[in-house]
């Protein structure tokens, strides 16, 4: 969406603030920030759109690491630091992936196969 710094300064914690207030009160660019996160790949990571629609092939690492395409590698790449990884799975995981299953229940759509990440190593992880 926009050039933004790289550097961890002042100048650079003050530009990510102003974006972050920015984000919190108008509401269409905090849907545009969304779906620009939904369809952008941040290496390692597949973008959440192309690992959904089947779009993304995961590696041989990939593989090691426990994931594989379906909802539950898109909780990966959100937040798979503090969700994915752990049994029994975690609440706040465990209902959104029910939340998942409602809505394509509603959309009268199937949810697929591996909705969760509960075997799911994060993507800076080494699974060797």
């Amino acid at each position: 969406l926009h050039s933004f710094p790289t550097r961890r300064s002042s100048r650079s914690k003050q530009w990510y603030q102003r974006r972050v207030r920015g984000v919190k009160k108008d509401g269409e660019l905090a849907f545009v920030s969304a779906l620009w996160f939904w369809m952008t790949p941040q290496s390692p990571k597949p973008s959440c759109h192309d690992a959904l629609v089947g779009n993304w092939v995961p590696t041989e690492k990939d593989l090691k690491c426990g994931r594989k395409p379906g909802f539950g590698v898109t909780i990966n790449i959100v937040n798979g630091g503090v969700e994915c990884n752990h049994k029994p799975m975690k609440s706040k995981t465990f209902h959104r992936v029910e939340t998942y299953k409602l809505f394509c229940k509603k959309l009268g759509t199937t949810p697929g196969a591996n909705l969760n990440c509960e075997t799911q190593q994060q993507f800076a992880a080494f699974c060797g």
